[in-house]
C-alpha cells in the first residue's frame, strides 16, 4: 500500500511541476473540491471505524485498539515484573555479600 502512496505522491510532485496543472490548482473551487474530498474521506474512515467497533462489541470480538492496547498493558506488565526480579535479586545478592563480610561472633568470644 505505501508503494502505491509513494508513486501516487510523486506523479502529483510531476504533474505540479505543469503550468496548466498549478493554474488549475490554483482555481479556489477546485482547492475547496479537493479539500471537500479529504474531509468526506476522512468522515467515512470514521464512520466505518466506528461501525466496525460497535458490530466487534455485539459480538463480542477484540478490535486491532483493543488488542494493541493489551499488548502495550502486558509489555508494561512484564517490564515491572522483570524490574521488580531484578530487585529481588539484588536484595538477594547484597544479603549474601553482608552476610559473609560479618560472620556470627558467639558470645563466648
Amino acid at each position: 500500500m505505501t508503494d502505491i502512496k509513494d508513486d501516487f505522491l510523486k506523479m502529483a510532485m510531476k504533474a505540479m511541476q505543469n503550468p496548466t496543472v498549478q493554474k488549475v490548482m490554483a482555481n479556489e473551487k477546485v482547492q475547496k473540491g479537493f479539500a471537500n474530498a479529504f474531509k468526506a474521506s476522512f468522515d467515512v474512515k470514521n464512520k466505518l471505524d466506528q461501525k466496525k467497533s460497535e458490530f466487534a462489541e455485539q459480538l463480542n470480538l477484540a478490535t486491532k485498539d483493543d488488542l494493541r492496547t493489551m499488548k502495550r498493558e502486558l509489555d508494561r506488565l512484564q517490564r515491572q515484573v522483570s524490574k521488580l526480579n531484578q530487585h529481588k535479586s539484588d536484595a538477594k545478592t547484597s544479603k549474601s555479600t553482608s552476610s559473609k563480610a560479618s560472620p556470627q561472633t558467639t558470645p563466648d568470644e
